[in-house]
């Protein structure tokens, strides 16, 4: 069955650009454990990430052996790229399903203690089996090295417009999806709410309420512990303090206190805000 890699070639066999999403992400503190080496934490890792793959395979033909595969992700250490070129007339079903892809390896990530930051871009980009080259690649990696800081997903200026034009499709009366699968951090910046993939496909008549507050609750207990063991490192420190706003944000913006218990999901803001004291 045709790769995917053959959408970077023209008929005749040419290497051609192709516009292109391009996600770019690493792991938050993986050079200082691999410093430490630290064995334990590698092996977890492995563990999660086998778990990831088979995941995709499973729901996106990773392997392409139905014919489904439509974006590629190479990995090297802790570094994850993903390519998605661009098919359809206006690119919202490309990013619908990198919305879902990310979302999901962030989430599961997160739940198990490894958290990732990085970027998405779109523009010109080509890909094969050996290769990987173009201006969409530099701007996310750019982007992630720079701008990403904390641990998120942020969008380039151009994908940033790019979901403007898909919001702009819909009447404002609408329920418009990117306006719940994107948000806007402080600095501006669009980035991923990677933990809307826990109710975005919910069947309205049949919402597991239930099962989302177990999902919270271990993306609560994971964000608790990188607060607790960091509390004094604060640069690391700060990075899970953004975690800990977003948890709450998300808590509060879309978990609505009638059908969750807010008490029991939300992060005690004790544990990361900071407060002047008197010496004692």
């Amino acid at each position: 069955m045709e790769r995917i890699f053959k959408r970077y070639k023209s008929d005749n066999g040419k290497k051609i650009y192709r516009i292109s999403f391009c996600a770019y992400f690493d792991i938050l503190g993986f050079a200082e454990k691999v410093k430490n080496e630290n064995i334990d934490f590698f092996n977890h890792y492995l563990k999660v990430l086998e778990g990831e793959l088979n995941y995709l395979n499973t729901e996106h033909d990773f392997e392409n052996k139905e014919g489904r595969k439509r974006f590629e992700l190479k990995i090297f250490t802790d570094n994850f790229v993903i390519r998605y070129p661009w098919n359809h007339e206006d690119g919202e079903i490309e990013l619908g399903d990198l919305f879902d892809v990310l979302s999901r390896i962030q989430l599961t990530f997160a739940q198990k203690g490894i958290f990732i930051k990085g970027a998405i871009s779109y523009s010109n980009l080509y890909m094969d089996e050996n290769i990987v080259i173009g201006p969409a690649l530099i701007e996310s990696y750019k982007l992630e090295e720079s701008h990403a800081i904390y641990p998120r997903i942020i969008l380039s200026e151009n994908a940033k417009e790019v979901v403007n034009q898909h919001i702009n499709f819909y009447a404002k009366d609408f329920p418009i999806p990117q306006k719940s699968t994107y948000l806007i951090d402080k600095d501006g910046y669009y980035f991923l709410n990677y933990l809307y993939f826990l109710i975005e496909n919910f069947e309205v008549d049949y919402p597991n309420y239930t099962y989302v507050s177990k999902e919270m609750i271990l993306h609560k207990n994971a964000i608790e512990e990188e607060l607790t063991s960091n509390n004094i490192n604060e640069r690391v420190f700060e990075k899970f303090i953004w975690c800990a706003e977003y948890h709450n944000f998300f808590c509060d913006n879309f978990l609505h206190p009638e059908f969750y218990k807010h008490s029991e999901l939300k992060i005690k803001n004790e544990l990361f805000e900071r407060k002047m004291n008197i010496i004692e």
